[in-house]
């Protein structure tokens, strides 16, 4: 016969063992936030200025250090990535991935540093997922900082030019006259040489919460743009896996607890009650 546990117990195994798997996750977290430090200490770019040259001179460094060679990969399978996709800790010991891993790497690179980094797409006229970027909020200023495999044409203009949200024609739906009396007049001012960008790229938006791919996961063929810019915790939480399983992990933890102390709380005013009444 097995002895019998009591109560009190009974809740700590069960909160132990749901709390474990969250424990695993914050470590996982805190092995990655030591590889993102050695990264910038190995790189000796630690210590630099916040300053765009700076957020240039980090992002240049993950672009020399990635293969972007699909055909080449020796680890990463781009149609196998989990859905969080994978954690910057194995990004920088395999140094492999296209757009959206260079941009994991270099926001979490970039924050570390000091930085308010987030992610950014572009799309192209047809609204496809052309290119993810870096966008970076310094003083009162916004500019794009390039990711990796782009051309050598884009990431010298992103290099030379402060390109923003600010440098794309998106009216928006609260617009005053006089947003849309700018809107008419920065459309006429775009520099030749960057034409061709825009005639490419044609709209933005911040993709930190992938809201989009969680629908297409729950079905829904729905196209979501972003164009306000997320809180830094957002954009710091949604570049690292780790620490949203963990995050999950103790929510979860918590449900089981609470549920488990309600259903021992309404068990026990059921007995009460047959008590009373005798039923």
């Amino acid at each position: 016969m097995l002895p019998s546990i009591s109560s009190s117990k009974l809740l700590i195994i069960i909160l132990t063992l749901s709390i474990l798997p969250g424990g695993y996750y914050f470590y996982l977290q805190v092995h990655e936030d030591k590889d993102v430090s050695a990264y910038l200490e190995e790189n000796k770019l630690m210590s630099l200025p916040l300053t765009m040259e700076t957020a240039i001179k980090v992002s240049d460094q993950v672009r020399k250090d990635f293969n972007i060679d699909e055909k080449t990969f020796k680890t990463l399978r781009m149609d196998e990535r989990p859905f969080l996709r994978n954690d910057t800790s194995y990004l920088l010991r395999h140094k492999e991935g296209l757009c959206g891993e260079g941009t994991r790497v270099i926001v979490n690179l970039l924050r570390d540093m000091g930085f308010d980094a987030t992610r950014v797409t572009v799309y192209n006229k047809h609204l496809e997922a052309s290119h993810t970027l870096v966008s970076v909020k310094l003083d009162d200023g916004e500019f794009f900082v390039d990711s990796i495999n782009t051309s050598d044409a884009a990431n010298q203009l992103l290099r030379k030019e402060y390109i923003s949200i600010d440098s794309f024609n998106v009216l928006h739906y609260n617009s005053s006259y006089a947003e849309r009396m700018e809107f008419d007049r920065r459309a006429k001012v775009i520099p030749d040489h960057a034409k061709p960008f825009f005639d490419h790229y044609w709209l933005y938006s911040y993709e930190a919460m992938p809201y989009g791919k969680i629908l297409a996961k729950l079905g829904f063929d729905v196209r979501i743009f972003n164009f306000t810019r997320p809180p830094q915790f957002i954009s710091s939480l949604a570049e690292k896996p780790n620490l949203i399983a963990a995050v999950a992990m103790v929510f979860i933890s918590l449900t089981i607890a609470i549920a488990y102390l309600l259903l021992r709380f309404f068990g026990r005013s059921t007995e009460a009650i047959r008590d009373d009444t005798g039923f």
